[in-house]
């Protein structure tokens, strides 16, 4: 179904910038705000590992294991290299206690559909050939999961938006939004836009922009840091992810990417680890860390990313939709953005459009805050 209705959506990221793309494949008018540069907020810092891991309950694990299997449609649509590459994510662990969660995982990914197994420590060496493995307790492999480049993802996105005739406003800061019966209306730091129809999808600001409406979307404060390298010749020679659950006494927890410029990720931690050390001395720790697995690692330098703050809801999940406060705008917060992006971008865009209200995204609702 074509839609001619006006849309404004608050945000620049890989969430925003995909729903902008849905929207204007479906013949909506989009203009996306964006207060710096797009893909500069939490999608410039996401790890962007494509996966349903270590996501509960079911129902939010099959929400994300169904956004994995549009990637590759997504992809298509945008026709662009958005550096998506797949291999899967091999982990492993020297930890008993840790090995024994590892196990249970693994079996409730199995009893899930999901493609997982336990693999022996000569099937990981199998897998990437120049690991420094230790005696480890347990190792998994989820060989579905893969990992993209965010900015190239809302770059292309962005590039279709507007051979659509869609707009974008960089370096354009949305101070709140206003509504009547009909319309929407964006006030910037410059001038005020009239609109069918807001979503905001402004990753930690959108607490802030929900306050002018008087809707509630509470956000808990979820720092996080990563490094990078320069490029590199072929250091994952399969995989997509590689982690670390636990070592020799550094760390707990780092993973590994290699994007397909050569440049290597590293992170430590999970989303439950809130970190804000961005100092090139943890960087170069983390480096030595990481290198005591990947040797050729110690031929590369560090290089340290600002710290970024992850969009993350208070209860860890999604809320997306429209709100009776506001009937005339959207909601797309979320973290695990980068894995979500396909099917809420999707979705999304049916609700918007007035095309249907989809039943997957009922448990997402702004509405379970209204108490709040």
């Amino acid at each position: 179904m074509k839609s001619s209705i006006n849309v404004a959506v608050i945000g620049a990221g890989i969430v925003g910038a995909s729903i902008g793309f849905y929207l204007s494949r479906m013949g909506a008018g989009v203009t996306i705000f964006e207060k710096n540069e797009p893909a500069s907020g939490a999608s410039g810092h996401s790890f962007a590992w494509i996966n349903s891991f270590n996501k509960t309950p079911r129902s939010y694990h099959e929400f994300n294991h169904n956004s994995m299997e549009r990637w590759a449609r997504f992809e298509r649509l945008l026709n662009h290299d958005i550096g998506l590459k797949w291999g899967g994510n091999a982990c492993f662990t020297t930890s008993d206690s840790d090995g024994h969660r590892l196990k249970q995982n693994i079996e409730r990914l199995q009893s899930w559909g999901y493609p997982a197994r336990l693999i022996e420590k000569s099937e990981l060496a199998d897998l990437e050939p120049g690991l420094k493995i230790p005696s480890i307790s347990a190792a998994g492999y989820t060989w579905a999961d893969g990992h993209v480049m965010p900015e190239r993802v809302v770059k292309a996105c962005i590039n279709r938006i507007i051979e659509t005739g869609g707009r974008i406003l960089i370096d354009t800061y949305v101070d709140s939004i206003q509504q009547n019966s009909s319309s929407v209306y964006v006030i910037t730091d410059k001038e005020k836009h009239e609109f069918d129809v807001a979503v905001i999808a402004a990753g930690v600001n959108s607490t802030e922009l929900g306050g002018s409406l008087n809707l509630k979307l509470p956000q808990r404060v979820s720092p996080g840091v990563v490094i990078k390298t320069d490029p590199m010749s072929n250091l994952l020679k399969s995989l997509s992810v590689l982690q670390i659950i636990s070592g020799e006494g550094e760390e707990h927890q780092i993973h590994i990417r290699q994007d397909k410029d050569g440049v290597v990720m590293i992170g430590m931690g999970s989303q439950e680890h809130e970190l804000t050390d961005d100092s090139q001395s943890h960087a170069e720790n983390l480096l030595l860390s990481a290198s005591r697995y990947i040797p050729e690692l110690k031929n590369t330098k560090a290089i340290p990313i600002p710290v970024g703050y992850r969009p993350m809801p208070v209860d860890d999940h999604p809320i997306i939709g429209f709100s009776q406060k506001a009937p005339n705008v959207y909601v797309a917060l979320m973290h695990s953005g980068v894995t979500l992006a396909p099917i809420v971008g999707e979705l999304a865009s049916i609700e918007i459009t007035g095309s249907g209200i989809v039943e997957t995204l009922s448990p997402y609702r702004p509405s379970r805050f209204s108490h709040i």
